[in-house]
């Protein structure tokens, strides 16, 4: 009867999921890693301010950075929204006062503004990913 509530695992990888402790919490923890870098890089423009400390309070409770790569994780959507108002002032204040021609072709690059910024803050994303698996794999190698 207890094996009937009990399923065993069916496979070679299934058995050694299920003798393995703590696989459950890697996955877990991959889970927040990932909830930590998009709150703390997209958080601010999901929920003005709020969404960006909501992230900001995650990623430094999520161990595995070092103090450098959190202090830049941090830094990433103020230092990201500054750029993209000083962008926006340039283009307005700047550039279309000067009239046709010069104004509609920075119009035009103006669109293109949003999308780069999208993909820089993405590529922070990454690479503040990406710091996490290395400082994991120092820390492996020094074991």
């Amino acid at each position: 009867m207890n094996e009937r509530l009990a399923p065993q695992p069916s496979t070679p990888h299934d058995r050694r999921a299920a003798t393995t402790p703590g696989t459950n919490a890697t996955s877990a923890e991959r889970g927040l890693t990932g909830i930590a870098v998009l709150l703390v890089v997209f958080g601010g423009y999901i929920l003005p301010v709020a969404g960006w400390l909501i992230g900001a309070v995650i990623w430094l409770a999520t161990p595995g950075w070092s103090a450098r790569v959190k202090t830049a994780g941090l830094l990433v959507w103020p230092l990201s929204t500054l750029g993209l108002v000083a962008t926006s002032a340039a283009t307005y204040w700047l550039i279309l006062p000067l009239g046709d021609p010069v104004s509609s072709i920075a119009t035009s690059l103006f669109l293109l503004v949003p999308s780069s910024w999208f993909l820089l803050l993405l590529t922070a994303a990454w690479m503040l990913l990406g710091a996490r698996r290395t400082s994991r794999d120092v820390a492996g190698d020094a074991q």
